[in-house]
């Protein structure tokens, strides 16, 4: 390991660290140019900036960062949904968003409106181009 002679800290190893928030997730997939363009059409994200591996995508303030890789699996079996990332919506846009994905022949793999006790809402399930599995979801009030 690596000592980069930071300032030093009294510390016990029981402390944790106290984080503010996340910054960005990041998404395997084989072409993050294609990606960007299906993320940014489909769910209306912006596409902030790209380079030779990364594209930077801005969701209302919240980020993410689709990921370039030689060796992309697709971390769900076909039709499942363990493995996801979640978009939310507002309460009118949700069965827009359905009628959407539908036009668009985009398959729901699965949906769920009741039996989500940390995050009650209407959710839906499909995948993108790459086999990751996307969720959008209108939270309802708890």
């Amino acid at each position: 390991m690596t000592d980069y002679s930071f300032a030093p800290h009294e510390v016990t190893p029981g402390d944790s660290i106290r984080t503010t928030g996340i910054l960005h997730f990041t998404i395997g997939v084989r072409d993050h140019i294609a990606a960007a363009k299906f993320y940014s059409d489909l769910l209306g994200v912006k596409i902030l900036r790209t380079n030779r591996r990364y594209a930077f995508m801005d969701c209302n303030g919240d980020y993410f960062v689709l990921a370039k890789t030689g060796h992309h699996v697709n971390p769900n079996l076909p039709g499942e949904d363990a493995h996801h990332h979640a978009f939310m919506v507002e309460e009118e846009e949700f069965d827009r968003a359905i009628a959407i994905l539908k036009a668009r022949g985009i398959e729901i793999i699965k949906y769920e409106d009741t039996g989500h006790r940390s995050f009650p809402g209407r959710h839906a399930y499909f995948h993108d181009p790459d086999g990751n599995c996307i969720e959008i979801i209108y939270r309802t009030p708890e």
